[in-house]
């Protein structure tokens, strides 16, 4: 449950500023009553969510485009290796060229539209800490030639 860290992550920071101890609490619940109200209203929001097992919409989308991505990497990763293989022998040389280069498009393509869903989900995400950076596709093509 990933939600679940997440929330926790989040969270406890308006926990620990709504509880310092008794000598510290009173001027803090008069100078910041609202920083305190917060950490209650966040604590009885993750109660909400966690018991009920629900995950808000930004979350789950953030999680399909972090597997579509592995997905994606994945495939490009298999593609090398068929061509590396496809290498070996005359035939398969001929046309592995042509196979790798199809790869390599299919994959910028397939990035393209994950960028475009990231730019989406950036929209979504409640602040800077939770958005998520475009993937650069000549960069990931790279690393997967610098692994060989």
């Amino acid at each position: 449950m990933k939600w679940e860290e997440f929330f926790g992550w989040v969270f406890r920071g308006g926990l620990r500023r709504g509880t310092q101890g008794a000598a510290g609490a009173a001027p803090k619940l008069a100078r910041g009553g609202a920083d305190f109200l917060a950490g209650q209203v966040a604590r009885t929001t993750f109660r909400i969510f966690k018991n009920n097992l629900l995950a808000l919409p930004w979350i789950k989308d953030g999680e399909e485009l972090s597997a579509a991505l592995d997905g994606a990497r994945a495939d490009l990763l298999r593609s090398r290796n068929a061509y590396r293989e496809s290498l070996k022998t005359r035939r398969g040389a001929a046309r592995a060229e042509a196979d790798w280069r199809r790869a390599t498009e299919d994959f910028r393509r397939q990035v393209a539209g994950l960028n475009r869903r990231l730019a989406a989900y950036n929209l979504k995400a409640p602040s800077n800490a939770f958005r998520k950076s475009p993937v650069d596709a000549d960069r990931e093509i790279g690393r997967v030639l610098r692994d060989e």
